[in-house]
């Protein structure tokens, strides 16, 4: 199993791993291949539970093996009929079930091919996302990345729209986890 040192839960965070792509550059359903020992969803619902209070993650059926994986992994599953048109509709259908929802405090949203976002940088994203009362994403070497952070007050327009590049704010982090994902089975072996 993933391990990661033990951070303190974000109460009232909900973490949103975003697992419903199609990987056609992969060529095969990604999220079950092998990275560090484990499929590779098992990292980003590791880091989403070490610090959120909630985990949902998003697919696009039902499947026996993320049954399995949440058995030692627990999250709310989301199915997401409209997956396959794409990366926004996951994100909104995940954001629609939490739109209303009071307890709520703010959502984290993680994609789930990405196997080295720590939970410190996750923390720190908490933690501006609580200053600022807006929407914060991850920058390493101007490039933007994931997991961003959104406060209840705009995940309305998160999921409508997306991330809002102007009102939102950008938080600089060292390590290359915020912006490295697994698009083809060769990106594996850079994460082992």
């Amino acid at each position: 199993m993933p391990t990661e040192r033990r951070s303190p839960v974000q109460s009232g965070i909900v973490g949103v791993v975003l697992a419903a792509g199609r990987a056609q550059r992969f060529g095969a359903d990604k999220r079950w291949a092998t990275c560090r020992g484990e499929p590779l969803l098992a990292h980003a619902l590791t880091i989403a539970r070490a610090v959120c209070d909630r985990v949902l993650v998003v697919v696009d059926a039902p499947d026996a093996r993320l049954d399995a994986l949440l058995g030692r992994l627990p999250a709310e599953v989301v199915v997401c009929p409209e997956a396959g048109e794409g990366l926004a509709a996951s994100r909104r259908c995940a954001l629609a079930r939490l739109e209303r929802d009071r307890t709520v405090e703010g959502a984290l949203i993680f994609l789930g091919d990405m196997p080295d976002v720590r939970s410190v940088d996750a923390l720190r994203l908490i933690r501006a996302m609580r200053v600022a009362g807006r929407p914060v994403r991850p920058v390493h070497d101007d490039r933007p990345g994931h997991p961003v952070a959104c406060p209840a007050a705009w995940i309305s327009h998160l999921a409508a729209r997306g991330f809002p590049a102007r009102e939102g704010k950008s938080l600089r982090c060292v390590h290359p986890g915020v912006v490295t994902d697994v698009d083809r089975p060769g990106d594996l072996h850079i994460h082992d």
